[in-house]
Order: C-alpha cells, then structure tokens, then sequence
C-alpha cells in the first residue's frame, strides 16, 4: 500500500510543478496539507477499525482496473 501511496504523491507533486510553474513553495504546501489530510484519515480509519476493509476496496478496484477495465481501453 506504501508503494500506490508514494506513487499518487510523486504524480501529484509532478501535476503540481506544472500547474503552478515558478511557484515551488506553493506545490510543497499543497503536498504537505495533503500528506497531513491523509495522515489523519489513516488514523481514523485505523482507530475506527475499518482501515481493512477500506484496504480490501481498493485492492479489488485496482486489480479489476487493471485485469478487466485496462484491457477494453486497448481493444
């Protein structure tokens, strides 16, 4: 999971430094606010006791992504 997550933060702070050129401090602080955002929603879900299920929703919504949806694009 660490991995998906690190992956949306790179994409995202490259969609970032486009849409704000020059502007890299205001990209960082966007980055920042959100790693803090998802740092609270983690741990919510985790003391709440729904981060599993929360986890098993968006394991099956990549990999039906990836094996089914991703395949129909290419045809």
């Amino acid at each position: 999971m660490e991995i998906i997550i690190g992956v949306a933060v790179s994409s995202l702070a490259q969609f970032l430094k486009k849409a704000f050129p020059g502007k890299e401090y205001v990209a960082l602080a966007i980055v920042a606010v959100l790693a803090l955002l998802s740092a609270y929603i983690y741990t919510l879900l985790v003391v709440a006791g729904y981060w599993q299920s929360v986890l098993q929703i968006l394991t099956t919504a990549g990999a039906f992504y990836t094996f089914v949806l991703a395949r129909f694009k290419a045809a």
